[in-house]
């Protein structure tokens, strides 16, 4: 089934991220945005960083848009709605597209986990 309501697939999008919710902090709870960090101590790239951003949606006026930074070492797994180097846009979501972005989350969480020093 094909939805197009922006609102209906904000709602969708940001209820795959909600999992993570848990182990991360939310930045920004609002009715067109959710935005997600994950805190610890990593290095990526040679750097250490004390937290790094993981994910989020936000409603934009034509489409609703999908940020995920975890995209620049994973091989994309939805590149049909990729723009730019780690922004997915939608105008529509089937369940297809949700399936491949349930998996995308996990394995970016996954990748986060391993950067991070205990």
């Amino acid at each position: 089934m094909q939805r197009n309501d922006s609102d209906v697939i904000f709602e969708s999008i940001k209820k795959l991220l909600l999992p993570y919710a848990g182990q991360m902090e939310v930045r920004t709870d609002q009715p067109d945005s959710y935005q997600l960090y994950i805190k610890g101590d990593f290095a990526l790239a040679g750097k250490p960083f004390k937290e790094l951003y993981f994910a989020g949606v936000t409603i934009r006026k034509t489409m609703v848009a999908l940020y995920f930074f975890p995209q620049f070492t994973l091989p994309p797994l939805i590149s049909k709605n990729l723009k730019g180097k780690s922004c997915f846009n939608f105008k529509q979501i089937t369940e297809e597209q949700e399936d491949a972005l349930a998996a995308l989350l996990a394995a970016g969480a996954a990748l986060y986990a391993k950067l991070q020093h205990p």
